[in-house]
C-alpha cells in the first residue's frame, strides 16, 4: 500500500495485512487478481468500490487463500468508506469465525472503532459509547501485546467520560423532577463505575442531594465528606455544606 497515502488514514493497518503471497506461477490465479484489484482501488481511496468488489470477491473464492486477507481488507475499506454499520458486522463476523486468526486483533480493533465511530454525545444513546469500552476491552484483554491495544486503552477513557456525563444528566433530570430514587440510582452509577471521570465530583454532591431529600441524612453526610475529602478545591465540596 502507498506509503504517502498510508500517512493520511486515521486506522493503519500493517502492511502485510493486506499483501498478497507470492506466486510460482507466472501468471496470477484469478483470485490473486481479483485481491490485487480491490487493493488497488483501496490504496486510490475508492473505499466504496473496493468494498464491493471485495464482497463479490468474498462469495467468489470462499477458499482461496486470499479469502481471510479480502475480508480483513473489506473491513478496512468499509470503515475508511464510512460504512460503519458495514465495518462492525463484518469484524464481528470475522472475529466470531476467525477467533485464533493471527489478525484477529486488528478484526477487534475494527469491531470497536466501528462503535467508536458511532458513538453519541453525552446527552445522546450510550449503546455504541458501550460497546466500543466492551471491544476495546476484550481486544486489551485477549491481545495485550497486540499495536492496536495502547490505541484503545487511550480512547477507554474518553468512552468513559461520555458515558459519565450522560449517566450524571440523566440524573439531574431526575432530580429535577424530584425523582430522588432515579435519581440516585444514576449518581451511583457514576461514582461506582467511573471514578477516574470528571463527573464524579458533581455526581458526589447530587447523590448527597438526593439523599437528603429522601430523608436519608446519614447517607447525605457520608457523601458529602467523600467529597470533601478527596476533591477538597473543588466548586461542589464548597457547595455540600448543609449536608455535613
Amino acid at each position: 500500500m502507498n506509503i504517502r497515502l498510508l500517512r493520511h488514514l486515521s486506522v493503519i493497518p500493517l502492511l502485510a495485512l493486506f499483501s498478497g503471497c507470492a506466486s510460482d506461477d507466472i501468471e496470477y490465479t484469478e483470485a490473486e487478481k481479483q485481491y490485487e484489484a480491490a487493493k488497488k482501488r483501496v490504496e486510490k481511496g475508492e473505499y466504496n468500490m473496493a468494498a464491493f468488489e471485495l464482497e463479490k470477491f468474498s462469495a467468489n473464492f470462499p477458499y482461496s487463500t486470499y479469502a481471510a486477507k479480502g475480508e480483513l481488507l473489506r473491513i478496512f475499506a468499509a470503515y475508511k468508506g464510512s460504512e460503519f454499520i458495514l465495518s462492525e458486522m463484518l469484524s464481528e463476523s470475522f472475529v466470531e469465525r476467525h477467533p485464533k486468526h493471527p489478525h484477529v486483533d486488528y478484526a477487534l480493533y475494527m469491531l470497536a472503532m466501528s462503535h467508536y465511530k458511532q458513538r453519541g454525545s453525552e446527552s445522546k444513546d450510550p449503546t455504541h459509547n458501550k460497546l466500543a469500552i466492551e471491544a476495546f476491552k476484550r481486544l486489551i484483554s485477549e491481545h495485550p501485546r497486540s499495536k492496536y491495544a495502547k490505541d484503545g486503552q487511550a480512547r477507554l477513557q474518553k468512552l468513559y467520560d461520555t458515558i459519565a456525563s450522560h449517566e450524571l444528566i440523566v440524573g439531574k433530570y431526575y432530580f429535577d423532577r424530584e425523582r430522588y430514587v432515579a435519581a440516585a440510582n444514576r449518581f451511583q452509577t457514576v461514582i461506582k463505575e467511573y471514578q477516574t471521570t470528571s463527573a464524579i465530583e458533581e455526581s458526589l454532591y447530587y447523590l448527597a442531594a438526593s439523599y437528603a431529600e429522601m430523608g436519608l441524612f446519614k447517607d447525605a453526610r457520608q457523601m458529602a465528606l467523600l467529597l470533601r475529602h478527596n476533591y477538597p478545591n473543588s466548586e461542589w465540596s464548597s457547595r455540600v455544606k448543609e449536608y455535613l
